[in-house]
């Protein structure tokens, strides 16, 4: 692995589309992932161009070391955004005229690195590809036969850099997709991608760097909604329940829910929950990755701002317990699951590109064995009416919906053999009154997996009728 320490250099005050290069220390590594739209990709020639700078101190102003890339970000990020198969691309450029130096060598290395508070440093991804060195002679001559050269470069040289993501990597003996940038406040385990500009001075003389972190972010369009729920959604009508849209809906086995009621007397109810679930498949609505299929299911697929539609029903001898529960005392929530834990397969693996000079480096990831939850929306719920849903309500058989509007800031589900980000709908009952014997335990909790755009079709709409309104969703760790 080649790291190097900075010389005491400057960084000149820079426009809105030129930044600063981002310090190597942890807190300034983390890095929000903003939310995309739906539209395509940019192309080439649309793509931001942002400048990295590096100045030599007072005595020398004039940046003699620029990196400039091109990406997918907006004037208003801070840093470039990739997506995968996206190729990191951009130029160096040298400016020596005021100050003749002697380099040996110059590269850029593009680095995905796990970093673990208390432990060391893991790289899982290093891409480096050699812009010069002083074996290829002179850089004005390059590409002509020529002996090394051993002076003082003095003036100014450019190269270009065109460093390919690979959509998967192989840590151990597993081969996985290229985990997104992702930085939990909670967790002490994040994920972090850099771009360097590595400058060689030779024997006993310290190497320069400049480097910039980027957010990576692989896309995936979730599938597309059933044909009646895709109907609704393109004539703004209420959506069909379970017992007359069977193919847009996951239906779940009833769960009995056993407890005390006014702390007086035993009880149960009877309580079934469905998921409105895409049932297109995957492939055809595949945007970018052709890898990362494999490790989606089939169902409950959702993407990021839009909802989760879901049907709720409450069945019991006890007319009492059905009328003490109602709409409020039904909580559902969206769980964030951050884990992290140890790769037992010890050794690294390593990998050449095609490229002449680029090399492809893959590391073993390590991280401790942590778990943490925590809710990142909570939704609505309200007594259904039967008209759209096709179930009466009776005595003994109460019927609701509910909806969950997923955040378009939250991270899409990932896994990494050290690192992953789970999600799951769950729904608690909780009302004074009733304890049921397993207390604070959420009848149900089905995993869900989040991806970044939205399905083609119709825009999904909200069907929350006006006298409800969405909580507010807390401020959970997948903002960051």
């Amino acid at each position: 692995m080649i790291l190097h320490e900075n010389i005491l250099h400057h960084v000149l005050p820079l426009s809105s589309q030129t930044r600063r290069p981002t310090s190597t220390s942890r807190s300034r590594s983390r890095q929000s992932t903003p939310p995309l739209s739906t539209s395509r990709a940019p192309s080439p020639s649309s793509k931001l161009e942002q400048t990295f700078h590096l100045t030599a101190g007072s005595s020398h102003p004039s940046p003699w070391l620029s990196l400039r890339v091109k990406s997918n970000a907006s004037p208003s990020h801070q840093h470039p955004i990739y997506f995968d198969k996206d190729v990191v691309e951009g130029s160096v450029h040298l400016n020596l005229s005021d100050n003749p130096t002697s380099i040996v060598g110059i590269s850029v290395i593009v680095r995905g690195q796990l970093f673990s508070v208390g432990g060391d440093h893991a790289p899982f991804l290093e891409l480096s590809q050699t812009l010069w060195s002083s074996s290829m002679g002179h850089p004005s001559n390059a590409g002509s036969r020529q002996s090394p050269f051993t002076g003082r470069l003095s003036g100014s040289y450019s190269w270009p850099f065109s460093i390919p993501l690979p959509p998967r990597v192989v840590v151990g003996n597993q081969s996985v997709p290229l985990p997104p940038t992702f930085a939990p406040k909670a967790s002490s385990t994040f994920i972090d991608y850099k771009i360097q500009v590595l400058v060689q001075r030779g024997p006993l003389r310290v190497n320069n760097t400049l480097t910039t972190s980027f957010v990576y972010l692989p896309r995936l369009r979730a599938p597309r909604p059933s044909p009646l729920l895709e109907a609704a959604y393109q004539n703004h009508s209420p959506i069909l329940g379970p017992s007359l849209d069977s193919e847009g809906w996951d239906v779940l086995p009833v769960r009995t829910v056993p407890g005390v009621i006014f702390g007086a007397r035993k009880t149960s109810v009877d309580c079934s929950l469905s998921l409105s679930q895409p049932t297109r498949p995957v492939r055809a609505e595949r945007r970018y990755s052709d890898s990362y299929e494999a490790a989606l299911p089939q169902a409950r697929i959702y993407a990021r701002d839009c909802p989760i539609h879901l049907h709720i029903t409450l069945e019991s001898y006890d007319t009492q317990l059905l009328d003490l529960l109602n709409a409020s005392s039904l909580k559902i929530q969206l769980v964030q699951q951050v884990r992290t834990q140890p790769t037992t397969d010890p050794a690294a693996s390593s990998s050449s590109s095609s490229h002449p000079h680029t090399v492809h480096r893959l590391y073993k990831a390590d991280a401790s064995n942590n778990e943490i939850e925590e809710p990142v929306v909570i939704g609505s719920c309200w007594k259904s009416s039967g008209a759209q849903t096709g179930l009466v309500q009776t005595s003994n058989r109460r019927h609701y919906e509910a909806e969950l509007i997923i955040r378009k800031d939250l991270k899409p589900s990932f896994t990494f053999p050290s690192l992953s980000l789970q999600y799951n709908v769950q729904l608690l009952i909780e009302v004074t009154g009733f304890v049921p014997l397993q207390k604070q335990r959420p009848v149900f909790s089905e995993p869900v997996t989040i991806v970044t755009d939205r399905p083609r079709g119709p825009l999904p709409s909200s069907q929350v009728p006006p006298p409800y309104h969405h909580h507010p969703s807390s401020s959970a760790s997948a903002s960051q």
